[in-house]
């Protein structure tokens, strides 16, 4: 049996991207990559694009459909179809490479992959290659950092705002795709004070990058991270 991998492409810019991850790239005939919309384009395979340029016409390359959506059922039978398509090749004896933004261990849609793959064909063989997460890349743009004995939080915003005590028990937060609720989250942090104390980055390790005073911002892209230091900003 093949062996799938599961491989963090960084953040958005191919120059993040690890030496290992690229080799691995360059050494595999298929490279699988995540898209939200059936017919839509893939950020992760952008980036691979870019680093194997003309190399790629000489790989497989599946754009595997994982909708937006909470509802479970979707999103077992979009797992289930991708890991039939990938464990088709693996037992053709082709590796896969799953390509995913940041790191594969970090909030990424591979765990769901694997899961559903290893459900289909457990003798499949398995590896990570780790990737630079959003996390590391929008604290380096916004010029953030913690040192010490500082307490850093990283919250995925899904809807749920029950983290009020997380305010007060941690020195940094950082808000995982805060653009997606935005309004609900610049009305959180600023009725308990904090609005003053948060960045939003924008579209981070892309061209479009920038950083903003969050307390100007009305309206935020889907991929915008929220960061509130208590004592830096």
């Amino acid at each position: 049996m093949a062996t799938l991998y599961g491989v963090g492409v960084g953040p958005g810019d191919p120059e993040l991207v690890t030496l290992k991850a690229l080799r691995l790239l360059e050494e595999v005939p298929v490279i699988c990559a995540p898209r939200s919309r059936e017919e839509g384009e893939s950020l992760a395979g952008e980036v691979v694009a870019s680093l194997l340029g003309e190399k790629l016409r000489s790989k497989e390359l599946l754009l595997l459909y994982f909708p937006m959506t909470r509802d479970r059922k979707v999103l077992e039978e979009a797992w289930r179809e991708a890991a039939s398509q990938v464990v088709a090749r693996l037992r053709r004896g082709k590796d896969v490479a799953f390509v995913t933004l940041g790191d594969p261990s970090f909030y990424s849609t591979f765990p769901y992959l694997r899961q559903a793959v290893l459900a289909l064909a457990p003798e499949t063989r398995v590896a990570v290659v780790p990737g630079v997460s959003s996390l590391s890349s929008c604290m380096a743009l916004g010029g953030v950092w913690v040192q010490e004995d500082e307490r850093l939080a990283v919250i995925p915003v899904t809807g749920d705002f029950s983290f009020d005590s997380w305010l007060n028990e941690f020195d940094c937060l950082v808000f995982l795709k805060g653009g997606r609720h935005w309004g609900r989250l610049r009305e959180f942090l600023a009725a308990r004070g904090f609005l003053a104390q948060a960045r939003l980055v924008e579209r981070c390790s892309t061209p479009e990058e920038k950083v903003r005073l969050a307390a100007e911002v009305e309206k935020a892209p889907y991929l915008s991270q929220v960061i509130v230091h208590r004592s830096r900003f």
